[in-house]
């Protein structure tokens, strides 16, 4: 029986992939061979396999030991591909994974080629047919993403030429990054106005990018990021596993993981369910108490991840490709591993703040010799042509109208995306005196600082901080109506 690229009402849960968990008439999950999914165009490539060998699990299993790249790559890229697949259970349990994984590399450190290698647990690709793409529309990529459930897909090369183009493709990853970080797809209306059925991402996606696009801290916490550098990549061991992806090794191994995972949900669907639940809850909590200061989707992030590794370790355990000590060793490695990256991602994420922006472009402009800040202490008797202000080992002390004449706070603005309408010398000030607030909680200092002859003047400055405080008074529901 064939049926064409499209979720059917009938099957409530079929995916868009060659007899990938579909659940029959009675309810059971299983590969049925008797149902294909006819993909077209760069889709195609994804097919499941109709059989396997211990022969192609032990070539999965190698994966953890061999080397292809340093493991801070290939573990997160293993727990990621093998989530993939639960992400039908894990959304019945309340806790769909809501995140992209970004892949980072400059040109020739094979990215692209390494991303290729992973989707092939899903059918056969290499780096030059990759299914989805920057260059392809952004509302071509979000139909794909629905259409490709429970499997993980590649969007290939964030590489923009020109700042035309990078507006481009950031508006693109902004796109992607809210449909896979919200699960939502577009509102949209039928010709009589009624409302027409959601089309989220269904499944997982790795984007392939030379830097991280400037999505701001919203979209930054939507993406987790593995840094390839030159010469992570171990071009023997890529080739030899390239070989096995032509004899369709790899998605042989995934068939097997997949009819585990059948027989896990056959046995008992609401325990597996419950299962995911605790685990995810478990592993979020547990990253809740190291202590790192984050966002709050990075605990969910790292509990995803823990999830797809856990599964796959059992399922090398059922096939007696591991032993259970090396397990723990595994586990104890995967999740130092995902906390520093979480504490570095976390880290990239406070520095996507506004504030942060605006200083590290003005530092910038300082240190290329744009505009010039002269020691506090010591002023020379001639004050140079693009001179702005005046520092000290602590601060800078911009001199507004000099600043303004500069045209400094415009183009500083402008580089981080605030409305030039908006800019004002006296901005400066007030940015000034709630990030110095916001830091050290000192409205006394601050006075001193700002020249005012009383803090009743300086406390407008800092009216925003404590607005947020008394928002953080009342979440404590003390007292109720």
């Amino acid at each position: 029986m064939k049926i064409p690229p499209v979720i059917l009402d009938l099957f409530v849960s079929i995916p868009l992939y060659h007899s990938f968990f579909c659940p029959s008439i009675l309810g059971r999950w299983h590969g049925d061979d008797t149902l294909t999914v006819e993909l077209t165009g760069k889709l195609k490539r994804y097919e499941m396999a109709k059989g396997y060998s211990i022969e192609d699990i032990v070539a999965a299993s190698a994966m953890l030991e061999v080397g292809i790249a340093p493991k801070e790559i290939i573990y997160p890229l293993i727990a990621f591909t093998f989530l993939s697949p639960l992400n039908e259970f894990l959304h019945r349990a309340n806790c769909e994974p809501k995140f992209v994984m970004l892949l980072l590399g400059k040109t020739g450190t094979r990215k692209s080629t390494l991303a290729a290698l992973f989707l092939s647990f899903f059918g056969r690709f290499t780096a030059s047919d990759l299914p989805l793409s920057f260059r392809d529309t952004a509302n071509s990529i979000l139909h794909h993403a629905y259409e490709l459930k429970d499997v993980l897909t590649c969007i290939d090369d964030f590489h923009p030429c020109g700042r035309q183009e990078e507006q481009k493709l950031t508006s693109t990853a902004q796109s992607i990054m809210r449909a896979y970080g919200d699960r939502t797809g577009r509102g949209r209306l039928k010709a009589d106005s009624s409302p027409m059925n959601s089309r989220p991402p269904q499944g997982n996606a790795l984007i392939t990018a030379e830097f991280a696009p400037d999505i701001g801290e919203s979209g930054t916490a939507r993406y987790f990021a593995l840094e390839l550098k030159n010469d992570d990549v171990d071009l023997s061991m890529l080739s030899s596993f390239q070989a096995e992806v032509a004899k369709g090794t790899l998605a042989n191994s995934m068939r097997a993981y997949i009819e585990m995972v059948s027989e896990i949900a056959n046995g008992n669907e609401e325990e597996f369910i419950k299962t995911l639940r605790k685990s995810f809850e478990f592993y979020r909590d547990e990253f809740n108490k190291c202590g790192i200061k984050c966002h709050g989707r990075v605990p969910e992030i790292v509990a995803w991840l823990r999830i797809g590794m856990k599964m796959f370790l059992n399922f090398l355990k059922k096939y007696e490709m591991i032993l259970p000590g090396r397990v723990d060793e595994i586990n104890t490695e995967f999740k130092e591993i995902l906390y520093g990256i979480a504490r570095r991602q976390s880290e990239n994420i406070e520095q996507d703040k506004p504030t942060y922006k605006f200083i590290r472009k003005l530092i910038s402009l300082v240190e290329s010799g744009s505009v010039s800040l002269i020691d506090k202490n010591e002023p020379p008797d001639f004050l140079p042509n693009n001179f702005i202000g005046y520092e000290d080992d602590e601060f800078y002390y911009l001199n507004k109208t000099m600043a303004h004449k500069a045209k400094l706070l415009k183009g500083l603005c402008e580089s981080a995306n605030v409305s030039k309408d908006k800019v004002f010398p006296h901005n400066r000030r007030h940015l000034f005196a709630r990030t110095f607030y916001s830091l050290h909680k000192d409205i006394v200092r601050l006075a001193d600082i700002l020249g005012h002859s009383s803090v009743n003047t300086t406390r407008i400055y800092t009216m925003e901080s404590i607005i947020e405080q008394q928002k953080q008074v009342q979440k404590l529901s003390l007292l109720q109506c």
